[in-house]
């Protein structure tokens, strides 16, 4: 979802002057974590050629690919698109690593971070997303400024108007939980290309281990200790997504996680502005959902129909707004913030599927890369 109503805020990306591998602080280990949970041979060669392409010195950093023990589709192919990187260079601890359990996310990350105390940086990545070359390298550099977090937006390159709708929805979503975080002091993640240090890592504990996105739940419990976080104008790059009925599964499930973290609303590690901050996304993935019925249900001259006749105009202005921005406007979105409106509207319509499924407790993996879902 996009942060729907929720103001935006306007953060200039850090443009910081990349120094090359040999400027930069060489003797920090990174290690990479990628869940690949039944991804195509496809998928995981594109997210090999990623690692490839890294400018950090290979011998300091470790690749980790989590796959389900004893799952034939996980392993297979993984193990296939592996060997161009077990021969390349790259720190001998790197391997295609079975986990007992991966549904969910979070508990398959939770089984290696125990494990991680030799390193300096943890690199948590989606396994259909490539960091860009020089990613790592800015990354570290924060890191070594004493920034906790280190987050990198993920831009869908776009081939046709889906695709340009889900890049702008993706930056319109960053700039909402931007302002959450500068007037709430509560950051809400994306953690598709999201940057940890361990010392950090260690005090803020791992991920919760239910049906709630695992690193919009956790970055909001670390909040409460006030870390140093870092957008990279360095972007990463989500597998394009161009088909409407794709793009809709993938907002179906990401919802799912969003309202599941309503669970956490009285969590002890929460802060009351967190506990305020989870209200005003919970309000608004609401509205979300009610607008368009109300636009069509209501009687033409009701209170109701005005109302939302009102919330889609702030809507677009919302959007006008992030669109206007510097930052944003350098990514060639184009029509893609001509048709985000029109595309949110519709993902409130698919949005009262993941709402069923989760009072229903009906767990379904609403694929991306294929046709179907598994």
């Amino acid at each position: 979802m996009t942060g729907f109503l929720i103001p935006t805020a306007v953060r200039r990306a850090e443009h910081v002057a990349p120094r090359t591998a040999s400027e930069t602080d060489t003797a920090a280990d990174v290690v990479v974590l990628v869940p690949m949970y039944r991804e195509s041979l496809e998928t995981c060669e594109r997210s090999a050629a990623g690692m490839l392409r890294l400018d950090h010195p290979r011998e300091r950093i470790t690749v980790l690919w989590l796959v389900p023990e004893g799952d034939e589709p996980s392993q297979l192919p993984a193990r296939t698109a592996f060997a161009r990187l077990a021969t390349a260079g790259f720190d001998p601890r790197s391997r295609v690593r079975p986990v007992p359990d991966m549904s969910p996310k979070g508990r398959a990350l939770n089984h290696v971070l125990t494990d991680l105390d030799a390193y300096d940086v943890v690199l948590f990545l989606d396994a259909d997303v490539v960091p860009g070359p020089t990613q790592v390298t800015e990354a570290l550099q924060a890191v070594g400024e004493g920034v906790d977090i280190v987050e990198a937006f993920e831009f869908h390159e776009s081939r046709n108007w889906v695709g340009r709708a889900i890049a702008a929805e993706n930056a319109t979503h960053l700039a909402s939980m931007m302002f959450l975080q500068k007037h709430l002091k509560t950051a809400f993640l994306q953690g598709s290309s999201l940057y940890v240090s361990t010392a950090f890592l260690e005090k803020a504990g791992g991920f919760i281990e239910d049906e709630a996105e695992e690193c919009f739940v956790w970055s909001m419990f670390a909040s409460r200790l006030r870390p140093r976080i870092r957008f990279l104008a360095n972007v990463s790059y989500g597998t394009p997504v161009d088909e409407l009925p794709t793009a809709l599964r993938q907002r179906v499930r990401w919802l799912r996680g969003q309202l599941a973290a309503l669970r956490h609303l009285a969590a002890p590690e929460l802060t009351p502005a967190g506990r305020l901050a989870l209200g005003v996304t919970a309000a608004s993935i609401a509205a979300q959902l009610t607008v368009l019925p109300a636009l069509v249900l209501s009687r033409r001259g009701s209170r109701t129909r005005h109302i939302a006749l009102a919330a889609v105009l702030l809507e677009a202005v919302r959007i006008a707004h992030t669109a206007a921005t510097p930052e944003w406007r350098r990514l060639g979105i184009g029509d893609g913030w001509c048709t985000l409106l029109a595309f949110e509207l519709v993902q409130g319509i698919s949005g009262w599927r993941a709402v069923l499924e989760l009072v229903t407790q009906h767990k379904v993996w609403h694929s991306v890369r294929d046709s179907g879902h598994i």
